[in-house]
């Protein structure tokens, strides 16, 4: 049940909303047109159920992994209905509509998304660490220094500090932060300048020599300013403690096989502390814990026992935000476009060899969403609908045989051969090719994102 109410009915209304925003940009300006619409189709053949209501038949099909609207003579211009016999500004906007309306919805749904009130740090972004030979290092970031802005643009949080790094990732950042520089007078602003933001950094090694992935671009590691709150309840402490555990065992698992876990004998993780004790201190009970805390989450360390130890006055300081529309929409709207430059920066990643790109089907995109689901909560499903409608807009907008920018790419031809077509016959045979390609990709893709799927791989990890 878990599968079907987290993962499968969520992707099915969110593969549907986005196919009906997007074929009906193409049925609704072929209409305006006067381009005939012979069917306008969910899913594709074989049809389970259909009917027809004036020119056109409408349907729903057996394989849920698409839609379509079928015009008149798409690529054959004979029929004065066709698509194929308007002018070409009317064949432009007939076929771009459909990414156009997936970008309008990307749009709306970020914008929808920051008007939806949700728990997000408040504790600011800190400089845990800065890595030697590291860009940060050179332009002198130190740790304990706290992230204002990033290239004048706050910086609220750990998140809100990633997402500005990626987004002008391959540039020079310049950071403002807060810094104690003498402790008689308290924090100063300091502006540190220049600092590159890496495509390709190096791995990032810990004290017992285990890789921990890339050190990131700019070679720093970010901590949470967290704030004194209320007394720390028993109840409130059991939870940290076991969200705390949760944590470093998904953090274990991520290292590679028959590597160490971390092995310092004082770990602080996140806001809670881990604390190193002399069993021999301490009543049998306490020992047995700290001893099978050890085993659990640090079986390699040269302590014999762990503790949690978080202050009884010290818990997660969150607030709840949200956006009034008139703010929502215009920052929907940056972060639509800004999405775009960090699909660029990911692609440009994938061409310079530093990074794999990651493809997935229905079903990889079906494991993802329940995913999104039980890590963040069905709030953060508009973001990820938009940022699959924005995904959708930018592939139907490629140059790729069947898909809409395949088609228009025949009309930039014939605009470039001075209005002389290609031959209907060679267009659609080039875009009968595409589908057999897509089709072999798609089913490949399938095959692979069931194998990550019974592997107990992510796409999110």
């Amino acid at each position: 049940m878990d599968a079907l109410t987290e993962s499968i009915l969520p992707f099915a209304g969110i593969l549907i909303g986005l196919i009906v925003i997007h074929e009906a940009g193409h049925y609704f300006t072929a209409k305006l047109f006067g381009i005939k619409v012979l069917e306008a189709g969910l899913g594709y053949p074989p049809r389970v159920w259909g009917f027809k209501w004036r020119e056109t038949e409408y349907t729903i099909n057996a394989l849920p992994l698409g839609g379509f609207v079928r015009l008149l003579g798409e690529e054959n211009p004979e029929d004065p209905d066709s698509l194929a016999a308007r002018p070409k500004w009317q064949r432009t906007i007939v076929l771009a509509s459909g990414a156009f309306m997936n970008f309008v919805l990307a749009i709306a749904l970020f914008s929808v998304a920051l008007m939806i009130p949700r728990d997000v740090s408040a504790g600011g972004a800190t400089i845990a660490d800065v890595l030697p030979d590291s860009p940060a290092a050179a332009a002198g970031l130190q740790p304990g220094d706290e992230i204002v802005e990033i290239n004048g643009r706050e910086a609220k949080n750990r998140e809100d500090a990633s997402y500005l790094v990626r987004l002008y990732q391959g540039s020079d950042i310049d950071f403002l932060v807060k810094r104690t520089v003498d402790p008689r007078i308290g924090p100063e602003l300091v502006e540190v300048k220049d600092v590159y933001a890496r495509w390709n950094p190096p791995a990032n090694v810990d004290d017992c020599g285990v890789t921990l992935g890339k050190q990131g671009p700019t070679g720093i590691s970010l901590s949470t300013r967290y704030g004194q709150s209320v007394p720390l309840s028993a109840a409130d402490r059991a939870e940290l403690e076991g969200g705390l555990r949760k944590g470093l065992q998904e953090y274990r698992s991520k290292l590679p096989p028959g590597s160490p876990a971390r092995c310092s004998d004082g770990t602080a993780f996140g806001f809670v502390p881990i604390r190193a004790l002399v069993c021999d201190d301490y009543d049998a009970e306490r020992q047995a814990a700290a001893r099978a805390l050890k085993v659990e989450l640090f079986p390699n360390a040269e302590a014999p026992c762990y503790e949690f130890d978080p202050p009884p006055d010290f818990v997660p300081f969150v607030v709840t935000r949200s956006e009034p529309p008139w703010e929502a929409i215009p920052d929907g709207t940056r972060l639509s476009f800004e999405s775009l430059v960090i699909a660029r920066n990911q692609v440009w990643s994938w061409i310079r060899g530093y990074a794999s790109p990651e493809f997935a089907g229905p079903v990889g995109i079906a494991q993802a969403t329940g995913q999104v689901v039980e890590e963040a909560g069905w709030k953060s499903l508009v973001d990820f609908a938009a940022l699959l409608s924005m995904n959708l807009a930018i592939l139907n907008i490629l140059p790729i045989p069947m898909f809409d920018g395949g088609r228009l790419f025949f009309i930039l031809i014939e605009f470039l051969r001075g209005g002389r077509r290609i031959a209907p016959q060679k267009e659609a045979i080039v875009h009968l090719v595409g589908l057999a390609m897509i089709l072999t990709f798609a089913g490949v893709i399938t095959y692979f994102d069931i194998v990550r799927l019974i592997d107990g791989g992510s796409l999110l990890r």
